[in-house]
């Protein structure tokens, strides 16, 4: 695959005239993936194109680009940037496909790399890929619009919000309600992502995710599902019965996106009152789609 994109600049005799890349997903969140370990790899000229690569009817069309760069602590560090070329947070299933995209370039199938200064493990097996987060989601209720949602940051910034009339309602009321609240800098100074949830069993819920950066719904997303797992089990510790059970409690679920099921698995305590999560791992499909090219 080719593409007329071009660079300009005094310093384009340094780069090689192509760039090679792998499009990838993880449950229909899709990629444009790139080795930037070379000393020659143009990071600058690649980082400002990244709205033209994505777009779908122009470019090779993504929601953010992934790249595998040199890390001296790790295997690699993870760079990912948004359809709209801004920085992004953490991306769950980028994460996966990366880590799957390393280890065909020769890395071994159980690995560490950075992402925003934080050190995350993974593990790639035949189809599914596994992924370990560093982090303690603090989730915090808010009200908007009349709706009970909850705030947290699993690696990047998401809102939740749980509720039966989400299983009937359209993409387009998922769309309107998203970019509105994406938009709420009253609430979320630098924006957030927006996640629609339904119950469909105890340890089943489905979930439609308005981006940031993409600005749009996408087919899946990674940290909104861990952010829509641990809200689910917030809403259930918030019952002071949590107290009666055992210390630690292990929780697997199962997250249903347009694009495929994710799994999101953690552990649960209490500390002073507050519960505390920890130990999340998140679980699912990373595909390699095609290879290809574009010309500098």
């Amino acid at each position: 695959m080719h593409s007329n994109l071009r660079c300009t600049g005094s310093d384009l005799n340094n780069m090689p005239s192509h760039i090679e890349f792998v499009k990838m997903h993880g449950a229909g969140n899709d990629f444009i993936v790139m080795d930037a370990r070379a000393g020659d790899f143009p990071l600058t000229h690649i980082l400002e194109r990244v709205p033209e690569l994505c777009q779908r009817r122009t470019g090779i069309g993504a929601d953010g680009v992934l790249l595998l760069l040199p890390s001296d602590g790790s295997d690699f560090t993870m760079q990912y940037l948004n359809a709209d070329g801004s920085e992004a947070g953490m991306c769950g299933n980028g994460a996966r496909c990366l880590a799957r995209f390393a280890v065909d370039r020769g890395l071994p199938g159980k690995l560490t790399f950075h992402a925003n200064d934080l050190l995350y493990r993974a593990e790639v097996f035949d189809y599914y890929v596994s992924v370990h987060f560093p982090v303690e989601p603090d989730p915090s209720e808010v009200l908007i619009e009349g709706e009970k949602w909850f705030a947290m940051n699993t690696g990047t910034e998401h809102v939740v919000a749980i509720n039966p009339k989400f299983l009937k309602s359209p993409d387009r009321l998922f769309r309107d309600i998203g970019r509105r609240i994406r938009n709420r800098i009253d609430l979320f100074p630098t924006g957030t992502n927006v996640n629609f949830a339904s119950i469909l069993d105890q340890n089943r819920l489905r979930l439609v995710t308005y981006e940031r950066g993409v600005e749009d719904l996408t087919l899946a997303c990674g940290t909104g599902a861990i952010a829509t797992a641990i809200t689910r089990s917030h809403i259930s510790d918030m019952d002071s019965a949590f107290e009666a059970g055992p210390r630690v409690r292990e929780h697997h679920v199962q997250i249903d996106c347009p694009g495929g099921p994710l799994e999101v698995s953690f552990t649960v305590s209490r500390d002073a009152g507050r519960s505390v999560y920890q130990n999340i791992i998140l679980h699912g499909p990373a595909v390699s789609v095609f290879a290809g090219r574009f010309k500098l």
